[in-house]
């Protein structure tokens, strides 16, 4: 009996772990988004979820100054029927142990109805604000030094190691030929 309640119990948790970290790629794609192109990603928002520009301002100031959460906070309060006064209360006052709490909270949890559909657009927009991003990457490489290997420093060239490095593979002193 202790067996079956403790593979249940793990079988919470790594669900959980998904739905986390599902949350975590909206938010970072949303970051990435907003930060090429904050302009269409705030009109976006205010068409989406129907709302002013100062309002989505505001909301932004009371999710900790973190687009990602600000989308997120405006998919709850869709998704729950709940004002985003009451989500952002919710966050103020749940932020440390995350947004699965404050989905539960919400009645948004794994056993709810809402969870399937809510998932499903967080999926939806998440894609949508990654294939922008790509996009505009592409457009401007500037933004994908990961991708273009070592960063070259102006004076020296390509570097991957520290200045004095010793690369002869010798044991004793640095050589200095």
């Amino acid at each position: 009996m202790k067996k079956i309640g403790l593979l249940l119990f793990f079988a919470v948790f790594a669900c959980s772990l998904s739905a986390q970290n599902r949350l975590s790629v909206f938010i970072g794609n949303a970051n990435r988004y907003a930060s090429v192109d904050l302009s269409d990603f705030c009109r976006r928002l205010c068409v989406e979820y129907d709302i002013s520009a100062e309002s989505l301002n505001n909301y932004y100031r009371r999710c900790g100054r973190d687009w990602g959460h600000v989308g997120l906070a405006l998919e709850i309060a869709r998704t729950s029927g709940r004002s985003m006064r009451d989500i952002c209360d919710y966050y103020r006052r749940y932020k440390s142990e995350g947004w699965g709490r404050i989905l539960i909270e919400l009645g948004i949890g794994p056993e709810s109805s809402y969870c399937a559909p809510f998932y499903d657009r967080v999926h939806c927009h998440s894609d949508y604000w990654h294939e922008h991003y790509d996009s505009y990457c592409k457009r401007h490489g500037k933004y994908h030094p990961h991708k273009h290997g070592y960063k070259k420093h102006p004076k020296y060239g390509k570097r991957k190691y520290g200045r004095y490095h010793d690369d002869d593979y010798d044991d004793d002193e640095d050589d200095d030929d």
